[in-house]
């Protein structure tokens, strides 16, 4: 066998995986599906309903997103659901989960919420009152200085998406400020307009691909004019600011959440289980 050969050899065998990181890594990939589906059968246990319609807001059939966050508690991970009525997203809830620090055999399991609504949300989970808010969870304001809305859906996407560019964001911890990475494609898009909203899209900030921010952009109309507005959506715990065009235009103090139910984020930890699922 020519020296050549046997190189070439030797190097096709060192670039190829062992089997037993193959295995491993097959096993992470089967227990992160496991957990996909467990985020989403918990997701499915919640009605949500506005005000008192009884008709509750449909869950997406599908996550919008699967994070996970290297920076904070290890090994985080999770999926973001929408629950919409007629085609607007007016919930968003993530269910996630962390190693337990004292028992690294189990994972804490936690889910957040944030209402996308102009009206108060209640929410059940497995037929028993679970959350709600009784004030507006955004207030939509107009992005000044931005364009008409374009005619067609390909081309207003085209607008959003920059005029998400426009916008910075960053989380701050312990005298610490992180700026924070915005998803470049939207999380999800209305697919139809009403009469309240023509068009919109949810955007999302993130550290790692953790979502930390919401930026909902849509098309409302403003004395009789149909223009872009924005509303921003805390989905963190840390304090958050955000700005446009280098203007700071929304932000949230850690701690300062009222606890009379207005606040429009609902948290927490809903008990632990096994770090494996059969």
């Amino acid at each position: 066998m020519s020296q050549a050969l046997l190189t070439m050899i030797v190097l096709g065998l060192a670039g190829q995986p062992s089997p037993a990181l193959k295995d491993d890594a097959n096993s992470e990939t089967a227990q992160q599906k496991k957990w996909h589906e467990y985020y989403q059968a918990r997701a499915a246990t919640y009605e949500i309903r506005i005000e008192d319609n009884p008709q509750p807001l449909a869950l997406e059939p599908k996550p919008v997103l699967f994070w996970s966050n290297p920076v904070r508690i290890g090994e985080t991970n999770g999926a973001v659901f929408l629950w919409t009525h007629a085609g607007r997203p007016e919930a968003v809830g993530t269910i996630f989960s962390f190693l337990d620090r004292k028992n690294p055999d189990l994972r804490v399991v936690a889910h957040s919420f944030h209402s996308l609504s102009l009206k108060p949300l209640a929410a059940t989970r497995e037929g028993r009152a679970s959350w709600s808010i009784s004030s507006a969870g955004i207030e939509p304001k107009p992005i000044t200085d931005s364009p008409p809305p374009a005619g067609t859906a390909s081309l207003r996407l085209a607008q959003m998406r920059e005029l998400a560019r426009d916008f910075k964001a960053s989380t701050s911890q312990d005298g610490i400020e992180r700026e924070l990475r915005l998803l470049p494609q939207p999380i999800f898009r209305q697919e139809e307009g009403s009469r309240e909203v023509l068009d919109g899209s949810l955007f999302t900030f993130v550290t790692g691909t953790d979502p930390e921010l919401m930026l909902l952009i849509e098309i409302r109309e403003s004395s009789g004019v149909p223009r872009w507005h924005y509303a921003a959506a805390r989905f963190t715990d840390l304090s958050v600011r955000l700005w446009n065009k280098q203007a700071e235009v929304w932000s949230y103090v850690r701690g300062s959440a009222a606890s009379d139910g207005t606040s429009a984020y609902v948290t927490g930890r809903v008990g632990t289980r096994s770090s494996t699922i059969e």
